[in-house]
This record gives structure tokens, sequence and C-alpha cells, in this order.
């Protein structure tokens, strides 16, 4: 399977105004639109965003090609985020249409590692690991894959992103190490099982190909 995570487009927090929910700058936008065409020719069976305003932009910019829809996962949002934080679904549904509200509801303990392992062990694992084998299918290396056509798109945010990847490849989350993370950064994973076993390999890291360099945030 196939894991893309995605780093919303640039908020206007990012460009110095405060705001407990941002929405994303007018270049934020344009990122979003050009990350949608970098993916007009992937097709993603599930697309999930954090219930924060910039993530679910950038999510719909990222779908613009895409005939899954967006769906709204609070468990996504990003580590520090209140407790008694209530999205504007108002404003998500008016500035991005189509999105639904996923059936799932994820669990959001307050450790963001805690909740990291929930939402893969949710909405991740059970595509990766869950199906029969193809015989088939063999990658490059010569290994097995299961579900290997699977593709799902996560749109979170920075600190969330560093604890989602400490949790899928093993290295311990540390906040005095930095994991960069630019504006609409694509991370692709693969994920599959090889002699009954779970394998992560890393693809990308921190991948902003999509944006002319002027445009990197």
């Amino acid at each position: 399977m196939e894991l893309y995570i995605v780093r919303h487009g640039q908020s206007v927090s990012n460009a110095g105004i405060e705001k407990d929910d941002p929405e994303l700058t007018e270049l934020g936008m344009r990122q979003a639109l050009l990350l949608g065409e970098r993916f007009q020719n992937t097709r993603f069976d599930h697309i999930y965003a954090s219930s924060l305003l910039r993530a679910a932009q950038t999510a719909a910019g990222a779908a613009k090609y895409q005939s899954a829809p967006v769906e709204i996962v609070p468990a996504l949002v990003e580590a520090g985020t209140r407790a008694d934080f209530v999205p504007d679904e108002a404003a998500i549904r008016r500035e991005c249409g189509g999105v639904v509200l996923h059936e799932k509801e994820i669990p959001c303990p307050e450790d963001p590692g805690a909740r990291a392992k929930l939402v893969l062990e949710t909405l991740v694992f059970p595509e990766a690991y869950g199906g029969p084998f193809d015989e088939d299918r063999i990658d490059n290396n010569g290994d097995r894959i299961r579900d290997a056509d699977k593709k799902i798109l996560l749109v979170s945010h920075g600190v969330f992103i560093a604890h989602l990847l400490s949790k899928l490849v093993g290295f311990p989350f540390d906040r005095n190490m930095i994991v960069s993370q630019d504006n609409t950064c694509v991370n692709l994973l693969n994920l599959f099982l090889f002699n009954d076993t779970r394998r992560v390999r890393f693809r990308r890291f921190n991948d902003v190909r999509h944006l002319p360099e002027d445009m990197i945030t």
C-alpha cells in the first residue's frame, strides 16, 4: 500500500498572523492546487484531512482531480490543539465543498504519540495489512506485496506528522530533533507484509517538487 502524508499549505499563522484556526494564505491555496496537479494521475482510495481549516483546504486542493471525497478526521489535528477546540464546520463546508465527516470516531488522547498510533491503527494498518496476498504482485526487491494498489492520503500538520512518522518507522519522537516539513510537502511510504512481517519503506520525505522554488515555504 502507498501512504502519502502531506503537510497543509501556508496558513496566515505561518505568515505571522495568529488565529485559533487559521485559513490558508493566497500562496497556500496556490500550493494546494499545485499539489492537486501533482496528484492528477494518482487515484486515492481514501483522502483524510484534519478538522483544522488549513488542512481541510489543502486536502480540497489536493483532491481536485480525485473521485474519493475528503473525509474530515478530528484526530489528525496538530499536536497541542486545545482539547476543547470545536472546528468551524460551516467554514470547512464553505471553503472545501464536498467534504464529509469520517464515519469512525477515533479517540483523541492528550498524548499526540498515542493519538498517532490510534490514527494508524484505525485508518492505515487495516488497509495495508488486512487483506490477502496477491501472489502475482512482487515489488522491485522481490518481496510479495499485500493490497499493492491501495493508496491513502493523509493531510495533517508539521509536529503531528512527526509523530506519525515516528510510529511508522520506529524512531523515537524527540522535540529537540526537528523533522523538517515544508508546506504541502509529500512523505510517501510503502507498507507491506514480507513473510508475514510488517514492513515500511520510505520513498519520499519532505518532497516539494510540485512547487517552484519561490513558492517553497
